[in-house]
């Protein structure tokens, strides 16, 4: 197993690299549900109980992690249109293209995380989450195959940073919501 600059391993579990964790922290930080990061964090590392070398390691690791979710809290806190995801790239018969999957899996990590405060988006809105689906599970690639890979990409890899600015402005005003919540109940 090869160690990457961020502590991320391959393995079986957890999040494999630092697309998937983009987009898994996106969906935390854009969801209908505040989470903290005792919740979340176990998923990045794969279990409850992170396997880290040493205490500095995980210190470094989790300061990585959380700085990222933070970077990601301000930009949609701030200036949600100059959202970009970080997409892989390829040269496939010398024309360059995005490479979503890694992106849209962790997103879909990141939505599962609060499963059921996802569901109102998932009834009401899924033309939202179609682009998505399509690049980040199991049901959606057999979908692309049988649309054609290359088609289906052109038609639904571009609507993947609008329908996440969108997603964000759904499930705005119920995080507004839920920070004053969180805030009254902190003061009293």
């Amino acid at each position: 197993m090869t160690s990457s600059p961020l502590g991320l391993d391959r393995r079986p579990k957890g999040i494999q690299d630092i697309v998937e964790l983009e987009g898994f922290l996106t969906a935390l930080v854009i969801g209908p549900n505040l989470m903290q990061p005792a919740d979340w964090l176990p998923k990045v590392w794969g279990g409850q109980h992170p396997n880290f070398k040493d205490p500095e390691t995980l210190n470094r690791f989790v300061t990585l992690v959380l700085g990222l979710h933070n970077d990601l809290a301000v930009v949609f806190d701030q200036a949600p249109d100059q959202f970009h995801p970080t997409f892989y790239e390829s040269t496939v018969d010398g024309r360059r293209i995005q490479i979503v999957d890694e992106w849209c899996f962790g997103f879909l990590k990141g939505m599962r995380m609060g499963s059921v405060g996802w569901k109102p988006l998932k009834q009401q809105r899924p033309d939202l989450l179609k682009p998505l689906q399509l690049f980040g599970s199991p049901a959606g690639w057999k979908e692309l195959k049988a649309g054609g890979d290359e088609v289906m990409h052109r038609r639904w890899s571009p609507q993947i940073t609008p329908a996440v600015r969108a997603i964000h402005a759904v499930w705005l005003p119920h995080r507004v919501v839920q920070h004053r919540q969180f805030s009254d109940a902190v003061l009293h």
